[in-house]
């Protein structure tokens, strides 16, 4: 054994650790420092084998992926469900569309890998802006409830997405043999039917064993609350959905984690096994998985490989990805009758990227389905959509301020709440108040506090 990879480790840890403290403190997700120390290590070159580390980051993405699913909330689905899916449905036909049309920029690519760069476009990660929903007391109102249901949605129907477009025709998998069983011969068959067939029968097995992992965990759950076998049985459906995904039907094992996550999410202690893996996962194997994404960078063929078709291709990828978050998802808010204001502050809202997109992207240079001289346009994506998300919410709540039902709001901070009157009173020549957002500890008739 190599036992530099400790050292290795050990450097992944401090170095990002230091990092995700610096970007918090400037506003950003600390999932960036995590990218740029693993970026740091990659061009130093302190990490020669870079396979070291891949069963880590596999590691590291089965259990983000599960702690994903794990915070479904099937009620809020079911509350805004309809108005949701349409606004979810826009929002990511018309990214994989942009993706889509900007890949024609690259020439020689097939028709799946222009696809795919659609596909990194529809994730959305919203988790920036859950943080400035709570903080301007909007997390719960018409426009954050519709934005939080919107984002899970969206992440299931790209989760689907991904398993057709990522799925691996094998002879071994369980559709090939269903459909070589039915047919007799699979000379005439293509890959898609075979990917379809597949997908059709995880969704099937996992519906069906998730049902049984569901009421099984609810047992344990009430008879040993609050125990770390509740966390471990957890984290062992989540691997055994990663591996069935991936060694029995060719979907992405991302993809059978999430939805072990599903089936056992919305249960009383369902957040307490949340807790647990989240702190495994971002102690240790969330911060490797992330900083593996930068260290196995082939930084020499991104050297070779930078001209100005790479360069105008990322600045389009960035503008296409954020444009069409916020014309699809604004579009779908319109047509569900949303006033104009409600509907920017929506689509702005789902405009970020994160950590799922990385996740993709990754997978799709795994695949061979994007080059990873490319890898950097996704990269900056995230980068520029967090930054921009925050800032561009807030102006939108000030730009179109609009109060929602009492019983929906949570108070906004003392000093997001000042910031809000201080800039609506600045634009209101008249000194009334009576349009100004407020708390359940401000009267909504715009009186004396």
């Amino acid at each position: 054994m190599d036992y530099s990879v400790f050292l290795h480790l050990a450097v992944i840890l401090l170095l990002s650790k230091l990092l995700d403290i610096l970007v918090r403190k400037i506003g950003l997700p600390q999932v960036l420092g995590s990218l740029l120390a693993g970026i740091i290590i990659g061009v130093s070159g302190l990490v020669a084998n870079k396979q070291e580390l891949k069963p880590f980051a596999e590691i590291g993405v089965v259990m983000i992926m599960f702690s994903a699913g794990l915070e479904t909330n099937f009620k809020e689905l079911k509350r805004n469900g309809a108005a949701s899916l349409l606004i979810t449905s826009l929002g990511v036909i018309v990214p994989l569309a942009a993706g889509l049309g900007v890949s024609f920029m690259i020439p020689g690519l097939e028709f799946k890998q222009r696809l795919f760069f659609g596909v990194i476009l529809t994730a959305t990660s919203v988790g920036i802006t859950v943080s400035v929903l709570r903080e301007l007391g909007k997390l719960h109102g018409k426009v954050g409830a519709t934005i939080v249901t919107a984002a899970v949605l969206d992440d299931i129907i790209g989760i689907v997405i991904l398993a057709f477009t990522a799925g691996q025709v094998e002879p071994s998998t369980w559709g090939y043999r269903f459909i070589e069983l039915c047919a007799g011969d699979m000379g005439g068959v293509s890959e898609g039917v075979v990917t379809l067939v597949n997908v059709l029968l995880f969704f099937v097995m996992a519906i069906a064993v998730g049902v049984a992992v569901h009421f099984l965990f609810k047992l344990l759950a009430k008879r040993f609350p609050h125990t770390r076998r509740l966390s471990i049985f957890g984290l062992a459906m989540a691997f055994l959905f990663a591996w069935g995904a991936e060694e029995l039907f060719g979907v992405a094992a991302i993809t059978g984690a999430f939805v072990a996550g599903m089936m056992m999410s919305n249960m009383n202690q369902s957040e307490y096994v949340e807790r647990r893996v989240d702190m495994s996962a971002y102690m240790l194997f969330g911060p490797i998985f992330f900083a593996n994404i930068g260290i196995s960078l082939d930084y020499g063929s991104l050297a070779d490989n930078f001209n100005w078709t790479v360069i105008g291709f990322s600045l389009v990828f960035i503008v296409a990805g954020l444009a069409a978050k916020l014309l699809g998802c604004g579009a779908g808010c319109l047509i569900c009758r949303y006033k104009f204001g409600e509907s920017t502050e929506v689509g702005i809202g789902m405009m970020v990227r994160g950590e799922v997109c990385l996740i993709v992207a990754q997978k799709g240079v795994e695949l061979g389905l994007i080059d990873s001289a490319y890898m950097p346009a996704v990269i900056l994506l995230v980068v520029v959509s967090s930054l921009l998300t925050p800032v561009l919410l807030k102006v939108a709540f000030r730009k179109f301020p609009h109060y929602d039902d009492d019983s929906m709001q949570t108070p906004p901070t003392p000093i997001a709440r000042e910031d809000l009157i201080a800039s609506l009173e600045g634009g209101n020549a008249s000194g009334n108040r009576a349009d100004m957002p407020h708390s359940d500890n401000a009267p909504a008739d715009g009186g004396s506090r």
